[in-house]
């Protein structure tokens, strides 16, 4: 369910008497606990790794020591096996993080990224609760304009910051992800004594992948290619075959994008440990998608909704409330964040309806669906040329994209073109469509009937649906972040 206009203000106006009992409650439960270990309502911190696919992280097994700072970190957190996004690009996913609700319902499309003010976010809801919130995110999609500052206190856009600081610096920019994590460290060290709610969003693995300083060259064996571009417009024109080799560099690339962002997070926790606040804080490392590297056929993260892409890796560290070492195998997604975080701080997930399961208390089921949307694809088109955007070679991607996943098998709606289906247990890089084979057999039957019923389920509250967005008004540093990103052309 969505809230709009005057609903959500008096939600939000009841909610803050509601806090004000809860906090006096709170402080006399504080008082007659003392010494006996009630702990405090904990820190929030969230992290999302732009792009950061799962299956090249080292943490989650991957041959290259991609993740070291992560695989520390899940020796004492439990890892998420099962975890997927709600969609395969950046917009929709962090809407979803930031309500708990599906695309369809939240209303962030490739049609349409502004997300609307009559959501209710957890910021919102946690700075209700008494907590200090701050949002620092580096992908320029994100900004304020487009209303993903909701509820924070703060909110850094690091393009815009480290433009300012080039200006100084005789055209020098900050080291990529430095001024993020400069920004949350200030932020844990200048705390009040409130707990806080932190939100980082990490850009580096994101295409061009050429922002891991040290680390760039880390993996490289053919030193004579340059190439950091996946060129992904003239990919998807045909008019630019990468090779084998390329594709190669690139994800040798991608992989120190990912060892580079690995430091930054780790630098996190350290900052955390010295400020004597890691063992109260509940810490979230994340994606809101991962890309592709040539996987069937394609690279960047359009036009799909193959596992590369929506498959993500999830890592919650909180000593009082989850199992260190522990590997969680249960079927989630990023909406689950929104009742999780609200049980944890002891804020009312009942007032806020939200389309997650809370990690902590809700029984997960091994076959619960899992449902993801990849909308008409208005955003990934505008990139192109005004007149290659009629190119035939365009034609089989101008579709919107579901797919849903019920215990090992996955089925792909598209609105054009064959449907897929795959048996993720035996083939889990999605190799051999099985579409014409299993598709009068009783268990795809189901799986089109459970995606027809989520759609009804899921957008019965008729979605918000945002003006559109146009970049005309955008400012100088924020359109030039877009551009760099392939955001606009």
């Amino acid at each position: 369910m969505t809230m709009r206009g005057p609903t959500k203000r008096s939600a939000l106006a009841a909610l803050a008497v509601l806090c004000a009992l809860v906090a006096a409650g709170s402080l006399l439960v504080r008082w007659l606990g003392r010494g006996r270990g009630v702990p405090e309502h904990p820190n929030v911190v969230i992290v999302v790794m732009d792009t950061a696919r799962r299956d090249r992280l080292s943490c989650y097994g991957y041959e290259r020591d991609t993740s070291p700072r992560l695989r520390d970190l899940a020796k004492t957190s439990t890892v998420f096996d099962n975890a997927y996004s709600t969609t395969s690009w950046t917009c929709p996913a962090h809407a979803s993080i930031f309500t708990g609700l599906y695309p369809i319902s939240h209303g962030v499309t490739q049609e349409h990224w502004r997300m609307s003010e009559d959501l209710v976010t957890l910021a919102e809801i946690l700075s209700q609760n008494g907590y200090e919130t701050a949002g620092i995110v580096e992908n320029p999609v994100l900004s304020d304009r487009n209303g993903y500052d909701q509820g924070f206190a703060t909110y850094d856009m690091t393009w815009r910051i480290d433009r300012e600081l080039a200006k100084r610096r005789s055209g020098q920019r900050p080291e990529p992800g430095s001024t993020a994590t400069n920004l949350f460290l200030s932020t844990v060290h200048r705390n009040d004594g409130r707990p806080f709610f932190i939100f980082v969003n990490l850009i580096s693995p994101h295409s061009p992948y050429d922002s891991s300083g040290r680390f760039m060259e880390e993996f490289v064996t053919e030193r004579d290619i340059s190439l950091v571009e996946n060129m992904w417009r003239e990919h998807y024109l045909g008019r630019r075959a990468l090779t084998g080799a390329e594709l190669r560099h690139l994800g040798e690339l991608y992989d120190a994008e990912l060892l580079y962002t690995d430091s930054l997070v780790g630098a996190m926790v350290d900052g955390l440990k010295e400020s004597g606040r890691w063992d109260n804080t509940l810490f979230v490392v994340t994606s809101d998608h991962g890309e592709n590297l040539g996987d069937h056929g394609h690279v960047d993260h359009v036009f799909s909704l193959h596992e590369s892409l929506i498959r993500v890796p999830l890592i919650i560290h909180d000593p009082a409330r989850f199992a260190g070492g522990a590997v969680d195998r249960r079927p989630v997604q990023l909406t689950d964040l929104f009742p999780t975080v609200l049980e944890a701080a002891g804020a009312s997930v009942e007032a806020f309806p939200n389309q997650g399961l809370s990690l902590l208390t809700v029984e997960i089921p091994p076959d619960r669906p899992i449902f993801t949307e990849y909308e008409w694809p208005t955003q990934v088109l505008s990139c192109f040329d005004e007149a290659d955007r009629e190119d035939p070679a365009l034609a089989p991607f101008k579709r919107a994209l579901r797919s849903i996943i019920v215990g090992g098998t996955k089925l792909i709606w598209a609105s054009a073109g064959p449907p897929e289906v795959y048996d993720l247990s035996a083939d889990p890089t999605e190799l051999a469509n099985a579409w014409e084979s299993r598709k009068d057999t009783e268990a795809v039957r189901a799986l089109e009937a459970g995606l027809a019923g989520a759609v009804t389920r899921l957008g019965a509250d008729h979605r918000v649906r945002p003006e559109d967005v146009s970049t005309d008004s955008v400012d100088e540093a924020t359109r030039e972040a877009l551009r760099s990103l392939g955001y606009l052309r």
